[in-house]
């Protein structure tokens, strides 16, 4: 099993998360076909990673076949460790027989393999042990995913695997992955290209509209140079960011900028060091102001704009030079902050 593992990562070639969806005969071809981006653990892996295999052990013969490989993963540039060094993550995977051979496969399905699942339209939910399934959300939920498939003119989803867990950290642990540091019930992510979605926060369980608008956005968004700032702030202005709603999101934006009075509209949209919560909030006010302007054709039109263009598209859409644009958003920041 070493032996696989050792193989299938130098196929990786040191570029674990860029080629975390290269096919693989390594890799259960099942996975593959279900998951586009496959290698669920692996996405995280930074560039040269270094491994450290921990353990292989035998998952329950009377159950399954499988071994289950851990591996600690260490900075590049560092060896295995290193005193000096913090690893990056731990990672799980398996190891089973399909047909003739061994094969790897994701932590994902024996992780949550005893796990509650509901279904509701066009998603299923898979529901943490600890947690109680709240129907009326996931209703909720499912008729978001048709209404705003209809309203964008795309095709739905034809399924959403979707996770309802404690925390992002379990969110995390269930594709195979832990980190040192802890996050808490503070967020979730999807993987839209796979047709999932890992909720967090169990205060918003299986409504996180926010990582729902991302799978239903691929299809405007995938093959095009598209923004951090429009599409983290379309999914915002839909439905929230965290366990914040839209008006609450840039409420607290405001407060941000308030206290920061050098982030400026231009370091939002073309500085990438400043903070996601900031450049959330501040995309998705121009989510609105664009979708006033033009409606849905106008957003479409921001989620396929790269950010080098976005400056002259919001002139152009909004029929104003640009210091009126920074004017009239700022604007907008307050009266929606006033809700």
């Amino acid at each position: 099993m070493r032996t696989l593992w050792s193989a299938y990562l130098a196929s990786k070639r040191g570029q674990y998360a860029q080629h975390a969806s290269d096919p693989s005969p390594l890799w259960d071809a099942a996975e593959q076909a279900r998951w586009p981006l496959y290698d669920l653990a692996g996405f995280y892996l930074a560039d040269g990673a270094v491994p450290e295999v921990l353990s292989v052990t035998a998952v329950n013969p009377r159950v399954d076949t499988a071994y289950r490989i851990v591996t600690r993963f260490w900075p590049a540039g560092t060896t295995v460790g290193d005193s000096a060094a913090t690893p990056q993550l731990t990672m799980a995977v398996y190891a089973r027989r399909q047909r003739a051979q061994w094969v790897l496969a994701n932590a994902l399905t024996y992780h949550t393999a005893t796990w509650r699942r509901e279904t509701r339209g066009r998603i299923t939910f898979h529901i943490a042990p600890a947690l109680s399934f709240n129907a009326t959300r996931a209703e909720r939920a499912a008729a978001f995913v048709d209404s705003m498939a209809q309203a964008f003119g795309v095709a739905p989803p034809p399924r959403l695997e979707y996770y309802v867990t404690e925390s992002v950290d379990q969110a995390l642990e269930v594709q195979g992955t832990a980190y040192a540091q802890r996050f808490g019930a503070a967020g979730g992510f999807a993987k839209p290209v796979n047709f999932q979605v890992f909720s967090g926060i169990p205060a918003l369980g299986e409504a996180y509209r926010h990582e729902i608008a991302h799978v239903v956005l691929m299809p405007i968004i995938r093959g095009s140079s598209t923004s951090l700032l429009a599409s983290e702030g379309v999914p915002t202005w839909l439905g929230g960011s965290a366990a914040r709603d839209y008006a609450r999101a840039v409420r607290h934006m405001d407060s941000l900028l308030v206290a920061q009075p050098s982030v400026t509209l231009d370091r939002i949209v073309f500085d990438m060091g400043v903070a996601a919560e900031i450049r959330n909030a501040a995309g998705a006010v121009l989510a609105e102001m664009v979708h006033e302007a033009g409606g849905v054709a106008a957003v479409r039109a921001y989620l396929q704009t790269p950010i080098v263009g976005m400056r002259a598209f919001l002139e152009r859409q909004l029929a104003r030079p640009w210091t009126d644009v920074v004017g009239a958003w700022r604007a907008r920041v307050r009266q929606v902050a006033a809700r």
